[in-house]
């Protein structure tokens, strides 16, 4: 059986370099990971149809009528039919109301003149959606409460109006099936937030469970380094694939890491503590063992992929997707990388101990 550990195995750590700084493009530079809605913040409108549409009008309508600020339209198809998603960041008349408001409720006890002529500037800002008078000779507790009212009932008239343009452009009757998603952006913040050290915890407590069980500096790091190649590897197909970043995806990235994990411990196991081979001979045991894992998760991923592509399951779809771009980034990182070290570890370790 061909053994790719025999011979100057070194130069095989050639690939996952590339391949990393690769990764690191694809991420940061361009086209970048997109952030959802749950941790940016936002709105996402989903519409069930039977028919495919044609979206340009509706995008050039929803733009000249309403001031969205990064509407993104996007359209998914499959045996159960076709959905039309309609995306945006914020309608910044309302945002700009709600930063108002809240400058008015900040000055109400030091500056009330300047807190109701914030209020005013905030209703006024929403005359789009609502057009009752600002009540006159008004004190900053009334102005305040007035300003608070309108801004509601803007957001719900906003909503209707949205719904209403959608369902003409897309010749909709009344039956039409909507669902809405929104967030505000201090949640989509805190979220983030939360994602993040989540994940820096996850690397933490991985980093100490490797190091108290192998307790070797070089072999325990290159786990590490292995699991976070894979979790590079996930988010650059991210980025190509335009899957977002959000609360769905970031358990998926969790999730492989233990995978990750799972393959380098059985790999660094063999290789280190194994006696009964040559080295390369252990590494090469490791390869085929670790392949046959990977492919049957790989084989049971697409299909689970393929299943809710068609079915129209979002969340399995994106769960799935980020799980296959993390096992063959696995692939790499496992036996053209994590395997090069150790081989060398072990035999720099071997020379290095004293002959009888």
């Amino acid at each position: 059986m061909f053994n790719p550990y025999k011979g100057d195995y070194k130069k095989l750590l050639a690939v996952p370099a590339v391949f990393f700084l690769v990764f690191l493009f694809l991420i940061f530079v361009s086209p970048t990971v997109p952030k959802g809605i749950d941790l940016s913040g936002g709105t996402v409108i989903r519409v069930s149809l039977d028919r495919q549409v044609e979206m340009l009008s509706l995008e050039q309508r929803l733009r000249q009528e309403f001031s969205l600020s990064d509407l993104q339209l996007s359209t998914t198809s499959g045996p159960l039919g076709f959905k039309v998603l309609v995306q945006f960041a914020e309608n910044r008349d309302l945002a700009e109301a709600q930063s108002l408001l809240q400058q008015a409720k900040d000055q109400r006890a030091s500056n009330p003149q300047n807190a109701v002529q914030l209020s005013r500037s905030s209703v006024q800002a929403i005359s789009s959606y609502f057009s009752e008078p600002f009540p006159e000779n008004a004190e900053a507790g009334r102005a305040i409460a007035f300003a608070e009212d309108a801004l509601n009932k803007a957001k719900q008239n906003f909503s209707t109006r949205l719904d209403e343009v959608i369902k003409q452009e897309l010749s909709l009757g009344a039956e039409a099936r909507f669902s809405r998603d929104e967030v505000g952006p201090v949640f989509g913040e805190s979220f983030y937030a939360t994602g993040i050290t989540v994940s820096l915890i996850a690397f933490a407590l991985l980093a100490i469970v490797i190091f108290v069980f192998f307790r070797e500096f070089v072999p325990s790091i290159a786990i590490i380094a292995a699991a976070a190649f894979d979790i590079a590897g996930s988010l650059a197909g991210m980025a190509v694939f335009r899957i977002p970043l959000s609360l769905t995806t970031i358990p998926a990235l969790l999730m492989l890491i233990g995978y990750s994990v799972d393959t380098d411990i059985m790999l660094t196991t063999n290789v280190l503590k194994r006696r009964e081979k040559e080295l390369h001979e252990r590494a090469g045991d490791s390869l085929v063992t670790g392949l046959t894992m990977t492919f049957t998760t790989i084989g049971a991923l697409t299909v689970m992929l393929a299943l809710s592509y068609f079915g129209q399951i979002t969340v399995i779809f994106e769960i799935s997707a980020v799980l296959l771009f993390g096992l063959f980034a696995d692939l790499i990182s496992t036996w053209l990388m994590n395997s090069p070290v150790l081989l060398w570890y072990a035999e720099s370790r071997k020379a290095r101990r004293p002959t009888a």
